[in-house]
Order: structure tokens, then sequence, then C-alpha cells
């Protein structure tokens, strides 16, 4: 799989474009909006690194984010 330069990829299955969504172990797992996953050695390119560090900690956030707001409409009944 080739990675564009901000991180991203393209699905082999559906073409849609992929997100890094985890990491672990020298490895990252991708996702398209089809939740087709694919998981791939991480890049040795410095730059490329990054963006793929901050597509994941960035999806850590908004699912951090979303259980918050889950948790408040819990216990305020909603």
């Amino acid at each position: 799989m080739e990675l564009r330069r901000d991180g991203t990829a393209d699905c082999e299955t559906c073409h849609m474009p992929m997100f890094p969504i985890a990491s672990a172990g020298g490895s990252v797992t991708f996702e398209c909006a089809n939740r087709h996953r694919v998981t791939v050695p991480m890049p040795n390119d410095p730059k490329l690194r990054r963006f793929v560090q901050n597509w994941v900690a960035r999806k850590g956030a908004q699912l951090h984010e979303q259980h918050e707001r889950w948790e408040s409409r819990d216990e305020n009944g909603e």
C-alpha cells in the first residue's frame, strides 16, 4: 500500500480514503469509511511517521470526546 504525503492512503478494495486509526509495535492500521482495514509497517520517513501518529492521536481524541458526551447524556437522563 502506498501512503500519500499527508499520511493517508487509498483503500485497495473500494478506493475510498483510508486513515490511520491505531499503531502498535512498529505497525499502523488504516481504515476506510466502509470499514476495510489493513495493517502495514510504520513508515520510515520521519515526516510521514509524524503525520500518521497525528492521525492516530486525533482519532483517539475524537473517541474520548464521544465517550465523554455519552456518559454526560447517561448521567443527565437523556
